[in-house]
């Protein structure tokens, strides 16, 4: 081997790491350790194609072409990811009091709802009534009721605001939000799913980069209140993001400096006129938002992003509906790139093409990674090569790649997101998006639009088969491999391979059994008692009990529904109802349970028979509290921490059983 070559990848994998050490402290040493990933890895994919196809038998020779395009397909995906972090981009603030003039454009707000639960519709209409504008008769809120339900009439009545239904239902949101066009007038218009609740401070944080005449439409990151299902099932609240946290703060905010952040169907103002120049909503595909957005920018329409959380809803709540949504993007993602190819569109610039093509190839990288899970499974299962190299050549060619891939990516991330922590996702839904690209693409199409479930509750554990056997399956064949690998090692079993082959494919078997297995948790759904998510508060209040007066608490957390109250008195007695008030407003409430913690009693309480102004009130101090009040959450993303968190969760769940 080339003494030239094994001194330039050895001065890689040297910069690499220096790199990696003081890239978060040097920007541009970030920009050279992603130059430098993309050397080794050009390197390595040249050495890949030019000397590993193995050649012992047609099949191996299929199996090895399909894992170097694979391979290829992730490094394209990679350049892409790269080119729009290399340079940071953050929109500069523009607040409304850019209207000098005091002219402020008025505001339609449209909720698209179909079948979510009038409480959850409730709290959404609510905090949109609460937003603050200069000129509030400017703003009309429109609920887009396609479930034309008489309850959400009543709601709406009730609230003062217009209810939208419409004859026919064709289009599914597309066409609810075009028919709610037809019925509003404002210059600017708000789209909310049904469980987004806005911010108080919504308009003030967006409007006014419409002051830009040019503006087409602002996109602000959709955010969750309640855990999402990699969080709940993996006990690990505190220690990961929801898992679409970094599309939604890191990716959306870099494409924003090509004008190519995306639309991802709520939590976004549009100029009416911009819409109308695209004839509205686009139709005829699943993943209305992305066509939109795209057919907006190819208008030659600014967009743009900010990165404030302004508005936060209701994650899938089970893995299965998780699942479902995913499978609706992937499909719908194949089906705007039928309808329209981001090449074929006219008006893009050469970034926005590459960009809206990235989007569309990232949902082929469940297939890729069925690919690189299934690679050394039919090598120490099946006996089929998909690469024939030496042992050598794979550490002076692989090696600085691999180490190369995972730092540049850690790096780049800022700690929003890991290499492990992506493979995991990747891997617990990989067989279920190569299905949906693979039949969207070439069988028959879905294109029924189906609603994501939210407010699920659920009193019992169960371990959802449906959606764990693909992953079990390829958990078991991994597990059977590492066994096979590790006995012909030690010579316990004769090995019809040579050793050098075995080495990479038994280190590739615990990577990939590591994320599976953990992937083989997530369809363990842990019951979710509470119909809403619970917000920490600090608010001292006076209590009258029925039995005793002005009984000092500090209300500790709390919802629309209830509260936890910690009672400055060494009274125990037995609480039954009560009362407090706030600025003049009267909360009734019934105590449900009651215990005691260190010096003062602690009690759980449900509100009872809560007028208008109680549960408003609620409602803009805790889902609809300003973001300038509201702190992102720190995550470690330490995944050790996941696995022995799990055990120690579960087995104490059990024995409390």
């Amino acid at each position: 081997m080339s003494t030239l070559i094994l001194s330039i990848e050895g001065t890689l994998l040297l910069l690499t790491i220096v790199c990696f050490g003081l890239g978060r402290k040097y920007h541009f040493l970030k920009q050279v350790l992603i130059i430098i990933y993309i050397i080794t890895m050009m390197i390595y994919l040249g050495w890949r194609i030019g000397w590993t196809i193995p050649t012992n038998s047609i099949f191996s020779i299929i199996l090895g072409v399909i894992l170097i395009l694979a391979e290829i397909g992730g490094f394209c995906l990679s350049l892409v990811f790269y080119r729009i972090f290399y340079k940071k981009f953050h929109r500069p603030i523009q607040k409304l009091d850019v209207y000098k003039d005091g002219h402020y454009p008025s505001v339609d707000v449209l909720i698209a709802t179909y079948n979510e639960e009038v409480t959850i519709l409730k709290r959404s209409i609510v905090a949109a009534l609460s937003m603050k504008y200069p000129s509030q008769e400017l703003v009309n809120i429109y609920v887009c009721d396609d479930g034309s339900r008489g309850e959400v009439n009543q709601l709406c009545q009730e609230l003062g605001v217009h209810h939208v239904v419409r004859a026919t239902h064709e289009h599914a949101k597309a066409g609810n939000l075009n028919h709610a066009l037809t019925v509003s007038q404002g210059e600017l218009v708000v789209t909310m799913d049904a469980d987004m609740v806005p911010r108080t401070d919504f308009l003030e944080m967006t409007i006014g980069y419409f002051h830009n005449p040019k503006m087409g439409f602002i996109q602000t990151p959709q955010t969750f209140f309640n855990d999402d299902p990699y969080q709940f099932n993996l006990f690990a609240t505190n220690t990961i993001g929801n898992d679409q946290d970094f599309f939604m703060r890191g990716i959306e905010q870099q494409k924003d400096a090509f004008n190519a952040a995306m639309y991802v169907g709520s939590n976004a103002i549009f100029r009416r006129v911009a819409l109308d120049s695209i004839g509205g909503f686009a139709t005829g595909v699943i993943t209305e938002d992305m066509a939109t957005g795209m057919l907006l920018q190819a208008k030659k329409w600014e967009t743009g992003f900010v990165n404030e959380n302004l508005a936060s809803g209701l994650a899938p709540e089970t893995f299965g509906d998780l699942i479902k949504q995913r499978d609706r993007w992937a499909r719908g993602n194949i089906q705007v790139a039928k309808k329209w190819h981001p090449w074929r569109v006219k008006g893009l610039n050469l970034m926005q093409r590459v960009i809206y093509t990235d989007g569309i190839h990232y949902w082929f990288s469940g297939i890729y990674k069925l690919v690189f899970l299934m690679a050394p499974i039919f090598f120490l299962v099946f006996g089929q090569y998909s690469l024939q190299t030496s042992f050598s050549q794979i550490l002076v060619f692989w090696l600085p790649s691999f180490v190369a891939s995972q730092l540049t990516f850690n790096l780049v991330s800022e700690k929003r997101q890991t290499v492990m922590l992506s493979n995991i996702y990747e891997t617990a839904t990989a067989p279920f998006m190569a299905y949906g690209v693979f039949n969207e693409l070439f069988f028959k199409s879905k294109q029924k639009f189906a609603v994501t479930r939210k407010g699920v509750n659920s009193e019992d554990s169960f371990y959802n088969w449906r959606t764990a056997w693909p992953i079990i399956v390829l958990l078991v064949l991994s597990l059977l491999g590492l066994v096979r690998g590790i006995l012909f090692i030690f010579g316990v079993w004769d090995s019809p391979f040579p050793k050098e082959g075995i080495y990479i494919n038994i280190f590739w078997l615990f990577y990939n059994s590591f994320s599976l297995i953990l992937a083989s948790y997530l369809s363990n759904e842990r019951p979710r008692l509470r119909k809403s998510e619970r917000f920490i508060a600090n608010q001292t209040v006076l209590i009258n009990f029925n039995e005793q007066k002005n009984i000092r608490g500090e209300i500790l957390d709390w919802n629309e529904d209830g509260a936890r109250i910690a009672l400055m008195t060494e009274n125990v007695s037995k609480y039954t109802h009560g009362i407090f008030e706030i600025n003049g407003i009267q909360f009734n409430f019934k105590c449900v349970w009651q215990h005691q913690n260190k010096d003062s009693p602690i009690i759980g309480i449900t509100f009872e028979n809560l007028d208008i102004l109680a549960y408003e009130y609620i409602i803009q101090n805790t889902y609809a509290q300003a973001s300038t009040k509201y702190e992102d959450s720190q995550y470690s993303n330490r995944l050790w921490h996941i696995v022995v968190k799990w055990w120690i969760d579960t087995l104490r769940r059990r024995k409390a059983h």
